[in-house]
């Protein structure tokens, strides 16, 4: 089984991609009070670049990583990449869901078209690092619906399930997700060039 270290501190993130590529990959964590790789670029995939090359020269073994986020039409694609820190460093996701509400008062229900977006990137330390992308369409909820998932999923509708992806399961979630889908082509690429 190949091990591959999943460049995330966030823990439902970890347990996504654990799930999605357990058929190839025995993910492993970052291991405790490992130093953060900053993520300032101004895209997706400068952010995952920068960790998948920053975890690679701290554990010299081969890395994923990933940034995404939430993107409304009528915010000009805000909040983007600046979704984990949109409204504020320090508010917890109601508040930032609510933020988000705020911003979209003055727009009717058919303009909350919104979608999430994964670029991961892969990257050995051998081979030049390689990049996949993953989108899922859907609108911004008018109210936070389910508990499941993590970051904006109760109030991310889904159109593929017809509901938030708050209230999906996991394996649900896995069949449409951003993340998912950018996994799938990143599995593609591994099982032709790699494995």
């Amino acid at each position: 089984m190949n091990r591959l270290l999943i460049a995330t501190s966030n823990q439902g993130k970890f347990r996504e991609f654990q799930s999605l590529l357990a058929s190839t990959f025995l993910c492993e964590p970052l291991p405790h009070n490992t130093a953060v790789v900053l993520e300032d670029g101004k895209t997706y995939r400068e952010n995952a670049l920068k960790k998948a090359r920053g975890y690679y020269e701290a554990f010299a073994r081969p890395v994923l990583a990933d940034d995404s986020g939430i993107e409304v039409d009528a915010l000009g694609g805000a909040p983007g990449v600046n979704s984990a820190t949109f409204g504020g460093e320090d508010l917890s996701w109601p508040e930032r869901w609510n933020h988000l509400f705020q911003k979209l008062t003055p727009f009717s229900p058919t303009e909350r078209v919104a979608r999430f977006r994964c670029v991961l990137c892969y990257y050995d330390g051998k081979n030049d690092p390689q990049f996949f992308e993953g989108t899922t369409e859907g609108y911004i909820a008018h109210s936070a619906v389910g508990t499941r998932g993590f970051g904006y999923d109760p109030i991310f509708y889904s159109k593929d399930l017809g509901k938030t992806l708050g209230e999906a399961d996991s394996k649900e979630k896995d069949c449409v997700s951003h993340r998912a889908r950018a996994v799938e082509r990143f599995l593609d690429w591994f099982h032709k060039n790699v494995s």
